[in-house]
């Protein structure tokens, strides 16, 4: 299948994450010209950058750089550069975001404005930022990554899966606006995916989980990555948006 995503400009959020590493591997496989956001020092990409080399993908598609997505001037600066260096953005992979396994009375609000920020409010500003680039040259693709508890489970990540909801909503809404534009959104929902951040709950709960999961399987990072690549390819889902793509193995049925 021809993705035809050579040459492509994809922004992804989260870039060091379990998930967000995959993805970017998956787009470089592509020859997509990745531009790999993180947060911090550039030692969190030592991981990435050591799979990129075992993998034998080239560095010449590779574009780490450095942002704070609950800065407005931080995101300006870092889409500014981009734009500079090639002229556009074709696709945004919003992937960035934490989870918080606590009872939603015990919460405290540092801890809710972390959430907040980390999962909606980072990712809204990034996204009508990068919009009004998409917007000159009426071209482009937002994937959004959400989550299974934004329609299903909750206890616990009750303050989190409201979030995921968000995004899901906005995705829609979006959508049905961008549509005219030649742009589209669209969102995966990761089931239980073999990463370090659900490292703990597949610990605590994984018979259940498993039991419940029609594949008795949990994911992997490159089932999210495979989906991702798929939605952001206008050769072969142009007629896809505002869809939210389970991820899941099933067990949001």
């Amino acid at each position: 299948m021809n993705l035809a995503l050579s040459e492509k400009v994809v922004l992804i959020t989260g870039s060091n994450g379990g998930i967000g590493q995959d993805i970017c591997l998956s787009f470089l496989e592509e020859k997509s010209h990745v531009v790999a956001l993180y947060r911090g020092s550039p030692d969190k990409l030592k991981d990435l950058e050591s799979e990129i080399d075992q993998a034998g993908l080239s560095r010449e598609f590779y574009h780490p750089m450095s942002v704070d997505l609950s800065s407005g001037e931080s995101i300006n600066k870092c889409i500014e550069e981009i734009i500079q260096k090639f002229g556009r953005i074709d696709v945004l992979v919003n992937n960035a975001g934490t989870t918080m396994e606590k009872p939603f009375l015990s919460l405290k609000e540092d801890e809710l404005e972390l959430v907040y920020e980390a999962n909606m409010l980072s990712l809204t500003k990034l996204t009508q930022r990068v919009l009004k680039e998409m917007l000159i040259l009426k071209s482009g693709n937002i994937v959004n990554v959400s989550s299974v508890v934004s329609k299903r489970y909750g206890r616990g990540v009750s303050y989190y899966a409201s979030m995921k909801a968000g995004v899901n909503r906005l995705t829609q809404v979006l959508a049905t606006e961008m549509g005219k534009k030649n742009i589209r959104i669209n969102a995966v929902c990761p089931g239980v995916i073999e990463t370090k951040l659900s490292g703990a709950l597949q610990g605590r709960h994984h018979k259940l989980l498993v039991s419940e999961t029609p594949l008795k399987r949990f994911g992997k990072p490159t089932d999210v990555a495979n989906a991702i690549k798929f939605l952001a390819s206008d050769n072969v889902s142009s007629f896809i948006t505002g869809v939210t793509l389970d991820v899941d193995g099933g067990i949001g049925l």
